[in-house]
C-alpha cells in the first residue's frame, strides 16, 4: 500500500503543477507578457491549426517555462 500512497502524491503534485502552469499561461496571455498572435494566425490559415499550431504551442510552452524559471530565481 506504500507505493500507492507515493503514486497518489506524485499524481497530485503533477495536477497541482499543471493547474499552476495553466493559470500562469492565462495570466501571461491576458497581461500581454505572452504574444499569441502567431498561434491565432496558424489557426486562421486553415481553420484546424495543423502542424503550425503544434509548433506555436511548443514555442509558447518554452517561453512560459522560461518565464516561470525567471520568477523562481
Amino acid at each position: 500500500m506504500k507505493w500507492t500512497s507515493g503514486a497518489i502524491a506524485t499524481v497530485r503534485r503533477q495536477i497541482h503543477l499543471a493547474q499552476e502552469y495553466r493559470s500562469r499561461l492565462i495570466s501571461d496571455v491576458v497581461t500581454g507578457k505572452l504574444d499569441v498572435r502567431e498561434a491565432a494566425k496558424a489557426l486562421d490559415e486553415d481553420g484546424s491549426g495543423g502542424d503550425g499550431e503544434q509548433e506555436v504551442l511548443l514555442e509558447t510552452e518554452d517561453r512560459v517555462g522560461e518565464n516561470l524559471g525567471e520568477d523562481q530565481r
